[in-house]
């Protein structure tokens, strides 16, 4: 979030069950502002941007201490905004530039990853290779779990971009199963036929058919 100048007043309210948003938090990242109001800064103790209202929800991005970088999303009356233009509606007989099936889909990916699996770190394509890469970050989990939400983020996502991108493999990135260690220690690669075939199944037949790292690539299972 970047603020010039001039204070930024939120001033949204969601009404969300307290039990509800502590297990977001633990799953997702999401935290909810429990104060009735807070300000919030643009670094540890420094200059005050603005404030929160109670209930507004933020994405937890990195902690220091006990101050915590976040992302928050929402939308402000344009008008209000110094040079705000209204967008004039394209020419149908303008050619249109192409689309990014990355940045189009990417609300989708992100979602399919927060509501179910962890915390959504980013996602790439390497044309090259026809490979798309799908990073995010997990805590507390059992191996196996781990695996079975490997396996399910790469059926999600080839449903997502296989009419849109020309993919060979899907590759997911995690930190360990326990929350230690950085996104990308974990890696999990399988050739999209494989994935097509085993990732609705048993995650043990996925296994022996995809490469498995549990160190940041140095070495794989086969």
């Amino acid at each position: 979030m970047f603020v010039t100048q001039k204070r930024l007043v939120i001033t949204c309210v969601v009404c969300v069950g307290f039990a509800g948003l502590a297990a977001k938090a633990k799953e997702e990242g999401i935290h909810a502002v429990k104060s009735s109001v807070e300000n919030f800064r643009d670094s540890p103790n420094g200059k005050r941007l603005g404030t929160l209202l109670e209930n507004v929800e933020i994405e937890r991005i990195s902690q220091d201490g006990k101050w915590v970088r976040f992302r928050i999303e929402g939308w402000i009356w344009g008008p209000s905004l110094e040079g705000f233009e209204i967008e004039e509606e394209a020419d149908e007989n303008v050619e249109q530039a192409p689309k990014m099936p990355l940045q189009d889909n990417l609300p989708r990916v992100k979602r399919l990853i927060n509501e179910s699996y962890g915390l959504f770190y980013g996602i790439g394509l390497d044309a090259d290779l026809e490979r798309l890469v799908v990073r995010f970050r997990v805590r507390d989990l059992e191996r196996k779990a781990l695996e079975r939400r490997q396996m399910a983020v790469q059926m999600g996502v080839l449903e997502i971009f296989e009419d849109k991108v020309e993919l060979a493999t899907v590759r997911v990135e995690t930190n360990r199963p326990d929350g230690s260690g950085e996104v990308g220690v974990d890696i999990a690669e399988t050739d999209v036929a494989h994935i097509r075939q085993f990732a609705g199944g048993e995650v043990e037949s996925w296994r022996e058919h995809s490469r498995i790292s549990s160190d940041g690539g140095k070495t794989w299972n086969n």
